[in-house]
């Protein structure tokens, strides 16, 4: 074997190195925040603990296990096609929720599930200054997991596999957690209906990203439908107190 074929597969399995680990590891601690220790000091530490997992996951694995630069210059950026895409995408998604909300049995498990999903909204200590919370995960919690999961983990899963299994690899890592943050809020079955829904946004921030280049698109359309999720939160609280 040559050494141009032995450098590439050392090449691939530094990848896979530290893909595998940015695939696992939310799934894993989503149980420890949300499902073993929910409300605690030791649930709520393990929580920013995960968040700052993706951030320096990415920025180390690149720097120092791939070897690569954060910013890749030879790619083409085309910024305002993903931002058109993202936008109307985020709205179109926000529609549908506010439709499915208002006028579709989801709202009706929504209603039944008033009480669970207010007792874990203040277990995270979160209630009391909503606004600010909703305004943090909405704008930089949404641009954390559109570096993680689109850039980091799709980014490197499409020079392992072709595109497509790349897209579902990445989606179905990003619904993975969802799935178990949304079991402590609805029955299992709306749980994992819900988590195939991020999974199929995820899908599609992936493809934008992957035509485009550029993250502002999936970053907004993210933005803009975490705002619309934590209107509903908002709503639900103030079920809760009535």
């Amino acid at each position: 074997m040559s050494d141009s074929n032995l450098e590439i597969q050392a090449g691939q399995g530094r990848r896979w190195g530290v893909l595998l680990p940015a695939l696992v590891v939310p799934l894993a601690s989503s149980f420890f925040y949300f499902v073993f220790f929910p409300g605690t000091a030791f649930g709520n530490g393990f929580y920013i603990s995960a968040k700052i997992f993706l951030l320096g996951w990415p920025i180390l694995a690149t720097f120092l296990i791939l070897r690569e630069p954060i910013v890749d210059r030879s790619l083409k950026r085309r910024h305002k096609a993903s931002m058109v895409e993202g936008t109307v995408f985020g709205i179109a998604v926000t529609a549908l929720l506010v439709y499915l909300f208002k006028f579709s049995p989801l709202g009706a498990i929504v209603g039944e599930n008033v009480f669970r999903i207010s007792e874990r909204i203040v277990g995270l200590g979160v209630a009391n200054h909503y606004l600010l919370f909703a305004l943090f995960i909405s704008l930089f919690h949404a641009a954390l997991e559109e570096f993680y999961w689109r850039w980091f983990v799709f980014g490197n899963a499409r020079k392992l596999m072709p595109v497509g299994m790349a897209v579902f690899v990445a989606a179905l890592g990003f619904a993975s957690h969802h799935v178990v943050v949304l079991s402590q809020f609805f029955p299992i079955g709306w749980a994992c209906t819900l988590g195939a829904c991020v999974g199929l946004g995820g899908a599609v921030w992936s493809w934008i990203y992957h035509r485009t280049n550029s993250m502002a698109g999936v970053w907004l359309s993210h933005m803009i439908i975490d705002l619309a999720i934590m209107w509903v939160g908002w709503e639900v609280l103030k079920l809760a107190s009535l």
